[in-house]
């Protein structure tokens, strides 16, 4: 029987005296390549990973996973890597801070180590049914929902149908995943979170940021950065940095 495709994990920089690994999930429809320029932005103290998801980068010619059940606890084997003592956090951007709350829950669900600290960035918690609202905006608003996600696409390019295809595929997918997802009730996570989005991001006002603060038992405070929905590709070094020493400060 066939086996499924799960999750790699991406090494961004190798870092053995490191004190703590950060796993950092991509967004929708993104690859590796979203994170790698932050092994240069992040101290030596943190080891960076993050994820190569089938259907994007490399893994182009896999079928994508739309399955979110399958995809957590694939993530949780990866991330909670027992072989390896040493404390870890995880990092979600857009459709990446679902993936790192469901995987945290699923770890803590099963019985594995936790994450010291779960970083969140530019997503509606999914309790209140406000996540569902964006993924039906989404939904109905085409081309451009696939640019205020992943930013703007150069007008050549969406004039060519194939390269349009293979641009919004890996999109298409994740929205997909995305919508299978059912929040169910559980008790609050024990651990650090920190909250990050675009101070202009029109998908995700800072409101919407503060109620992940239900879904934890140590509230946080959004950090606000210049920049919409995709404020990260501008906004990378002083995200890092923001990022680094939450971490630090979890990790103590």
């Amino acid at each position: 029987m066939r086996t499924a495709p799960v999750p790699a994990p991406v090494l961004l920089d190798r870092r053995p005296e490191a004190a703590v690994r950060l796993y950092c999930l991509p967004p929708g429809g993104s690859g590796p390549e979203f994170y790698q320029l932050w092994a240069d932005l992040l101290p030596p103290a943190v080891e960076p990973y993050t994820v190569a998801l089938p259907g994007r980068g490399d893994r182009r010619e896999e079928p994508s996973v739309t399955d979110l059940s399958a995809l957590v606890a694939a993530l949780a084997s990866l991330t909670g890597d027992d072989a390896d003592p040493r404390p870890f956090a995880l990092f979600g951007h857009s459709l990446g801070a679902l993936l790192a709350y469901e995987t945290a829950r699923r770890l803590g669900r099963t019985g594995r180590r936790e994450p010291v600290l779960v970083a969140l960035s530019a997503l509606p918690a999914p309790h209140q049914g406000d996540l569902d609202k964006l993924l039906a905006t989404l939904l109905m608003s085409g081309i451009d929902a696939f640019t205020d996600i992943v930013g703007p696409v150069p007008a050549e390019l969406l004039e060519d149908p194939v390269t349009v295809t293979r641009l919004c595929t890996p999109f298409l997918a994740d929205l997909v995943l995305a919508l299978h997802h059912r929040h169910q009730d559980e008790p609050p996570l024990e651990m650090s979170l920190a909250l990050y989005g675009g101070a202009a991001d029109p998908l995700v006002p800072p409101e919407l940021l503060e109620r992940w603060n239900d879904l934890f038992t140590t509230p946080a405070t959004p950090c606000l950065f210049a920049g919409r929905h995709t404020y990260p590709q501008d906004q990378a070094p002083d995200l890092a940095r923001q990022l680094a020493k939450d971490l630090q400060t979890a990790a103590r």
